[in-house]
């Protein structure tokens, strides 16, 4: 089946790119404006770190029950509120920037980005576009964002120097997200069209049979575990930043600039890719083996070749990093493959969230730890679990497979009906 991308699906995409981008900005604003930022709120370095646990904690509750809402409920004005409400909450942070305060507004960035926000974006991207086209809409999805991660985190950068840096600049740079937030979702409300009657579960459904529904699915956990996988590889890439300097001696203005070729670069490449990929093919899950095999393979010549040159390295971790960004732009359409019903997407994915997104609780914490006591050798001890934990997912996509094998009888009478 061809795949006709009109103006209007572009435009949509775009806004839906930023809305993602924007309302993760600045739960997240210490990745790029650490001292600034800890400067704004006179935070200790163990006080920052725990806003991002709190804020990770919002996966465990927030994504299920916001899943639930959104297959519920209208997730146009879910989504549309979510924006607005992700500028207000900004906007009443910038005015009280004392770490008490941060405290209850990184809470309230968890109820809006991840109770209300995600469950509805990747139900909304579903629904863009029929089955066979899932992947395509998917690897968009991420490019978008990236494009849209790299627009805003300029402007902010071009606020903060107007604004002669320091608080003032970073102040200025806020309340410009903020505004940009509200205008973001007053144009969701214009753009976003209401969703199919059949895109909302009846009115008389019950939430805990809803769950009980949905985690009795295999096909939920297996995607789980895929998005666990593939986010936890991501995670690991990241300490490739301090590898760089402390294994290979590169210079930190390098390390730098590769960071942002790692996750930036290579997600407007891998993104796309892996869609295109899992379209043609027919299948995410089958790019999710390979993408999982060349990670397993990629660690086990980390740990086992020892004459391998700076750039040799740097090379191969760029390589990890488009495979990242493969699987990024494939394992949403997973849920299509493992015959998941449209009605019920977002209180899947809520529930794999939960799960996928967990090593924000505890992989940091640990690589930490191992780095803390281990000094180098602990980049040994960081490649071993993460092959270990690509295995497992490679073992989920191959589930997954078996699955659409046995649903595909189902899957064509549903289409057929269509």
């Amino acid at each position: 089946m061809s795949y006709k991308i009109s103006p209007k699906l572009v435009f949509t995409m775009l806004i839906l790119g930023a809305c993602w981008s924007i309302v993760y900005i600045i739960p997240f604003i210490q990745y790029i404006w650490y001292d600034p930022f800890k400067e704004f709120i006179h935070g200790t370095n163990m006080e920052m770190g725990f806003l991002i646990t709190i804020y990770g904690f919002g996966n465990v509750w927030g994504a299920p029950l916001g899943g639930w809402f959104a297959d519920r409920f209208n997730y146009k004005y879910i989504y549309a509120g979510s924006v607005i409400l992700n500028g207000l909450i900004t906007l009443a942070f910038v005015f009280n920037p004392t770490y008490s305060f941060a405290v209850a507004m990184w809470v309230g960035f968890a109820f809006a980005s991840l109770f209300m926000n995600y469950p509805a974006h990747i139900k909304i991207i579903r629904s863009l576009t029929t089955d066979e086209n899932q992947g395509k809409i998917f690897g968009f999805n991420e490019t978008f964002i990236g494009v849209w991660n790299i627009i805003i985190n300029m402007m902010m950068m071009a606020i903060y120097v107007k604004f002669m840096e320091g608080i003032a600049g970073l102040t200025a740079a806020m309340i410009g997200v903020a505004i940009l937030s509200i205008i973001l979702g007053a144009i969701v409300c214009i753009v976003l069209e209401s969703p199919k009657k059949q895109l909302i579960r009846e009115e008389q459904s019950n939430i805990v049979k809803d769950f009980m529904l949905v985690g009795k699915n295999p096909a939920t956990w297996l995607v789980a575990l895929l998005v666990f996988s593939i986010y936890s590889f991501l995670t690991t890439l990241t300490y490739f930043t301090p590898y760089f300097t402390n294994v290979l001696g590169v210079t930190i203005v390098f390390t730098g600039w590769v960071a942002i070729l790692r996750q930036h670069g290579m997600t407007l490449l891998g993104a796309p890719i892996g869609g295109f990929l899992s379209d043609w093919i027919k299948s995410p899950s089958k790019v999710l083996v390979g993408v999982q095999v060349l990670g397993v393979l990629g660690f086990i010549l980390l740990l086992t070749v020892h004459e391998m040159s700076a750039a040799f390295i740097i090379a191969l971790t760029l390589i990890l990093s488009a495979a990242v960004y493969i699987g990024r732009g494939s394992y949403y359409a997973t849920i299509t493959e493992a015959g998941i019903p449209r009605e019920l997407t977002a209180s899947t994915i809520g529930i794999a969230a939960a799960v996928g997104f967990s090593p924000d609780l505890f992989q940091f914490t640990l690589f930490g730890y191992w780095l803390d006591i281990y000094g180098n050798a602990a980049y040994a001890y960081m490649f071993i679990f993460q092959g270990i934990v690509l295995i497992i997912g490679t073992f989920a996509a191959i589930g997954i497979l078996r699955l659409r094998r046995k649903n595909r009888p189902y899957i064509e009478e549903a289409h057929t009906a269509e």
